[in-house]
Parts: structure tokens; sequence; C-alpha cells
């Protein structure tokens, strides 16, 4: 995928899209190594994007605020999809901005401004959000990233994944993850997973079920170790929780670390905007502001 704009240091150089102000590029200047995936429409054409105003999917696609219903709500909302006007770059920081436009009103009926920032800092990338409530009442709404990494040893074609760790930092011997229905909302059913050592094996199986999907409350870091047990990528953040993903069925060489402000519809969810767990209200003229944090080792 194509950057328009680049912010470097002596350190690494990333590259950011207009379309979706989305981070695609990530090189260590050391080795020139590529961290982020391709954007291969072969396996998912997307490299990082931003999920807003929504995490996952609705519902029958729909939901209700104040009695009225909206209808045809894509998976992962909005953002991800609109051009973004870049509208501030200096030094080791640039910002990108999107307000909605007739269209999107439509469908989601609240004046916003988005702002999507990265910031680098040695080997380490800040990734920014700022969602300011223009609106008269108050305004309800999830965020979430959606980072996709190389993970390709070339070692096995048969599960390019294998031999890949998350480290997810925790003593614990298990996680618990919630599972998706048929139609992308989260059933009653748990998942549990092994660790070993707090660490998580990766590989084409453990993804043939869609994403994990895990309470992220005592979650703060995860690693990604490579076939010879090097951590070579680092995540930092503070979220309610966490995705973690790879197509199903296409034995794709990367992984997905997601943290996220909010998360599917449950499939039994009344609908009910302001109801939607996990989900983040801000009133009239104030902002939130979140952050997670990418580190190359």
């Amino acid at each position: 995928m194509k950057a328009d704009y680049y912010l470097e240091n002596d350190e690494i150089k990333i590259g950011i899209a207009s379309h979706g102000a989305e981070l695609v590029s990530l090189i260590k200047k050391e080795d020139s190594r590529e961290y982020m995936w391709s954007g291969d429409e072969r396996y998912w054409n997307r490299v990082s994007p931003v999920l807003f105003p929504f995490v996952g999917k609705l519902r029958d696609g729909r939901y209700v605020h104040q009695g009225q219903e909206f209808c045809d709500i894509p998976q992962h909302g909005f953002a991800r999809d609109r051009d973004f006007s870049m509208v501030e770059k200096l030094g080791d920081v640039i910002w990108f901005e999107m307000r909605p436009d007739e269209e999107l009103r439509s469908r989601y009926p609240f004046e916003f401004l988005l702002r999507i920032g990265y910031r680098i800092e040695g080997r380490r990338v800040h990734v920014m959000w700022t969602v300011r409530n223009d609106s008269a009442d108050t305004m309800y709404f999830s965020i979430g990233g959606h980072p996709a990494f190389l993970c390709s040893s070339g070692k096995d074609e048969a599960d390019v994944l294998n031999g890949y760790r998350l480290n997810l930092y925790t003593p614990k011997e298990e996680v618990v993850s919630g599972v998706l229905n048929e139609k992308g909302t989260l059933s009653e059913e748990k998942r549990t997973v092994k660790l070993t050592e707090g660490k998580l094996d990766l590989s084409a199986e453990i993804f043939g079920r869609d994403a994990l999907i895990l309470d992220a409350k005592e979650i703060h870091t995860v690693g990604i170790l490579d076939p010879d047990g090097e951590e070579f990528l680092r995540l930092q953040f503070d979220v309610p929780q966490l995705g973690i993903w790879s197509p199903a069925g296409k034995n794709a060489p990367f992984v997905c670390v997601e943290p996220w402000f909010g998360r599917c519809d449950a499939e039994n969810f009344s609908g009910v905007l302001s109801e939607r767990q996990y989900g983040n209200a801000t009133e009239p003229g104030h902002s939130f502001h979140k952050e997670y944090v990418i580190e190359c080792l």
C-alpha cells in the first residue's frame, strides 16, 4: 500500500496513507527491515486501519439512537474508508483530520472531529487518537487499532505463522477468548487458549474460528517472537479489549494485534447505541484522547 507522507529519525522511517490516515510502513534503518504487512489483496488489502466509530460488527448491521434506527452499518465503521486531510507535520509528529459529510451523517448522526496522529521517538511509534464531540448531545462511539505485522520465516509454506509466538507478558497459563458466530457477532461460547510461560503459539489453525477477543485489563504489552525465539516487535497499550487476528483459511503471513476501546455486538444485544458494551461516551465540546505504542526491537 502506497504512503503519501513520511516521518523519519536516525532509527526508523514510517509511511502513512491519507486514505484512512493508515500507517502503511515501519522500517528500521539499521537493517532496512519492514515490520508492517504489505496490504496484498490476496490475503487482506489493508495494513493498519483505524476502526471508528464502531469496532467489529453490529448485530444485523443496525443500531438505535434516540428511537431512530440506523441500518447498513459496515464492520468497523467508516473512518478506514475515508480520505483524511493532513493538517500538521512538524518534526517528529504528523496529524490527520476527518469530519463527517452528509452521507456519513445519515448513518451516524453526530458532528465530530476525528484526529489521527503519529509521533516517532527512537524506535517507537506513538499512534494517537483524538475524538472531539461537536454535537449538542452526548456522542457514543468505539475506536480501535488493527495493525498487521509481517510474520513469515519461509520455513514452512503449509503454515507461515508456524514458530511465531506472542508474548502476552502475563503469569497466567491460559487466556479466555470470546467466540464469534457465523454472523460476526459475539456468541455466548468461550474459548480457552493455552499459554507457555505467558506466550501464545501462533498457527493458521488458531484463527480457524476467526479472531481471538481477550479481556485486556491485565494485558498491557504484547511482543512478537520469531521462530528463533527473538522478540522483534512490541506493542504497549491500556485498553479494555484486545483482538488477535489473521484471516481464517488463507495461511496469511501476518498477525494483527489490535488494541480496542470497543467491541462487536453480542449476538443477543438490543441495538441501543448508548448501551453498547465497552463503548465510549463524550459530552458536547469535550474530547477523547488515547494512544498506543509500537516499538521495533
